[in-house]
Formats: C-alpha cells, sequence, structure tokens
C-alpha cells in the first residue's frame, strides 16, 4: 500500500485521488484536478480546498 503523500506532490492529470484534510469533520475526500479552473474539485464539481495529503485509489480487483 502507498503512503500518504504532501499535496504538492499530487498529480494534475485530471486523475481522482484520495485526500485527507487534518482536522476535518469528514477525513477523506475523492478530488481530482481541473486544469480549467485550475482548482480540485470533488465529486459534485465543487472547489476542495484544504487538503494536506493524497493516496492514489487503487485499481479496482479483476475478476
Amino acid at each position: 500500500m502507498s503512503e500518504w503523500q504532501p499535496m504538492a506532490t499530487a498529480p494534475k492529470d485530471g486523475s481522482e485521488i484520495l485526500v485527507c484534510k487534518a482536522g476535518a469533520e469528514d477525513v477523506f475526500e475523492l478530488i481530482a484536478w481541473n486544469p480549467i479552473l485550475r482548482a480540485w474539485l470533488d465529486r459534485n464539481a465543487e472547489p476542495y480546498e484544504g487538503a494536506t495529503h493524497w493516496l492514489a485509489i487503487p485499481p479496482t480487483p479483476k475478476h
């Protein structure tokens, strides 16, 4: 399993990542970088700020 990485190293290629926001009520969120808006967006296309660390989402299991 991957280690948590600082947000400064998060991929900005549009792929979805799992993030952690230290001290938040909802600690984990799935977000992706939007190059047009130059912002991180959650699954509802809402801006997401304050993430401190990220993890790559593992591939789904093969049947």
